[in-house]
């Protein structure tokens, strides 16, 4: 007899569940929430300013153990809102392997939004660009991200600041994103150009694999 999909989650649940003690402290003691849905493969880096806010959504997977990821994962999952005032929004069901996520103004991360192996997402460039301004904390650039729904950003890409990534977007591996990316949109290189869509029908094909 074939397993329905909700007792499959509850298997999966059940399976996840000896973590539980070990997320709920680690998570409000960073957080100051958490959610029985999120799943943890080891736990994330996460530094958050006293005037900063981080906010994530149902269904938060954060992978930091390269068995459960196909590439594996060089690092941890990194999440830091640095400044006073910077603002780390995640939306429902986003999943991310070894990811970093630098916020020194706002990120908005929208929901089912998968973060490949190695992205590096930021919204500021960390130094002054000037010789004169780089050991200077007032002087360092930044401007909003936003990835919107359905996004798939793919191992090693980097999301620079002031990027907005469109919905149902795809950035292909080892992409640099320094302008906005319309929605449905392939994009590639450095720096990331349009070469696809994803509403062509050869991607629909994909949908029919088994």
């Amino acid at each position: 007899m074939a397993i329905s999909e909700t007792a499959k989650e509850r298997i999966r649940t059940i399976l996840y569940s000896w973590r539980f003690p070990r997320d709920i402290i680690y998570c409000y003691w960073k957080l100051n929430a958490w959610h029985s849905s999120w799943r943890l493969y080891r736990t994330p880096l996460i530094q958050v300013h006293r005037k900063a806010k981080i906010s994530i959504g149902k269904d938060w997977i954060a992978c930091s153990d390269p068995r459960y990821n196909s590439l594996g994962v060089s690092q941890k999952v990194i999440i830091k809102a640095v400044r006073p005032g910077a603002t780390i929004t995640i939306g429902n069901g986003v999943g991310m392997s070894g990811a970093t996520i630098s916020c020194g103004h706002k990120i908005t991360i929208g929901n089912q939004v998968l973060l490949g192996s190695g992205v590096l997402i930021t919204d500021n460039d960390s130094h002054g660009i000037h010789p004169d301004l780089r050991h200077s904390r007032y002087h360092i650039a930044e401007a909003p991200v936003i990835i919107e729904d359905q996004v798939f950003v793919g191992a090693r890409s980097i999301i620079l600041k002031g990027v907005t990534i469109g919905y149902g977007a795809v950035i292909g591996a080892g992409s640099i994103v320094t302008k906005n990316v319309p929605a449905f949109s392939i994009v590639a290189g450095n720096p990331a150009r349009v070469v696809g869509n994803v509403l062509d029908e050869k991607y629909a094909g994909e949908l029919v694999l088994k």
